[in-house]
């Protein structure tokens, strides 16, 4: 891990767009970009989404690695997001979940809309929990206890946001930065909402819908989410499904479902046909978190205790 030097939430310092155009383009090695007066000099790019691409950079006087987000905005409810992911840094602190250096929101002169945004991050060299499956070789599976210990990172960061009645909403292993020590930290707070969701028409039921199937991965997406109740509240528990998901992942390297609604809300689990080495207890453990009922699906603080056990009898 090579934390910042600046524990700064993001400040909103916005720009015309006509004396930044460079900002527009593909960021490219070599390029030095200037956010709130500090220049940073673009390395390489660590990957890209769908309105997003994040690169390596480097803070010339102190040689500081940084991972720089840059989201465009194409329709209001990108900007909404993106406000939203910045403030949402500034509502939860943990050491398990990815903190906001800096950031600068960029206005179209024109129109004064937001075109643009660009996120400063701590730049963790080891690459997230997927990563860390897709690197495994034939035949080769994490130990049950490392499982069980970045479950619990994780479930620290969840209790976070819950504690301030968030939900964070896109938890999957692709999420889940590892530190030099191997902790896990959770990154990516662009989906993060209300803990209470209250629905009272069909209309609201699919607008919840619609907007979790834009922003929530679907093999990790909870049953309620993707077809919400026309009354009644959806609540952060959600979280606790996408955590049974990311813990079956990270055994079998892959989510139980396939993504489809209906094989979420069956909520059958199906396990590798070839010889298992985690064993009935563990299955157990991964079945007692993936509970289709949300009302009768383990809080976070309740699935902390049991995995807190689960790993103690392990090392007894």
């Amino acid at each position: 891990m090579e934390p910042s030097t600046s524990n700064r939430l993001g400040s909103y310092c916005y720009f015309f767009a006509d004396t930044v155009k460079s900002l527009l383009t593909s960021c490219s090695p070599t390029e030095t970009l200037i956010i709130n007066n500090k220049k940073y000099k673009v390395i390489k790019c660590l990957g890209e989404g769908g309105f997003s691409y994040v690169y390596l950079v480097i803070e010339p006087t102190t040689n500081a690695r940084f991972a720089l987000k840059r989201i465009k905005v194409q329709l209001p409810e990108h900007e909404e997001r993106l406000i939203s992911e910045v403030k949402n840094h500034s509502k939860v602190d943990s050491k398990y979940v990815l903190k906001l250096v800096d950031s600068m929101l960029l206005k179209d002169n024109f129109n004064q809309k937001i075109i643009e945004g660009f996120l400063i991050l701590p730049f963790y060299k080891n690459g997230t929990c997927q990563n860390l499956i897709e690197n495994l070789g034939d035949g080769e599976y994490l130990p049950i206890g490392k499982i069980l210990e970045l479950t619990l990172d994780i479930i620290k960061g969840l209790e976070t946001f819950h504690e301030n009645n968030l939900a964070f909403r896109d938890l999957k292993p692709a999420n889940v930065l590892l530190t030099d020590e191997g902790q896990g930290v959770l990154m990516d707070l662009g989906s993060v909402a209300d803990f209470y969701c209250k629905i009272n028409s069909r209309k609201e039921a699919s607008a919840l819908a619609e907007l979790c199937a834009e922003t929530c991965t679907a093999p990790f997406r909870a049953p309620e989410l993707f077809d919400p109740t026309s009354s009644g509240v959806i609540t952060g528990v959600s979280d606790i499904w996408s955590l049974g998901c990311t813990i079956f992942a990270l055994a079998y390297r892959n989510s139980p479902y396939d993504g489809s609604a209906t094989a979420a809300i069956g909520g059958r689990i199906s396990y590798p046909t070839e010889r298992d080495i985690y064993g009935t207890k563990f299955r157990e453990y991964v079945e007692s978190i993936l509970v289709t009922d949300p009302s009768s699906r383990p809080s976070a603080s309740q699935v902390r205790r049991t995995t807190e056990m689960y790993l103690n009898s392990l090392n007894s």
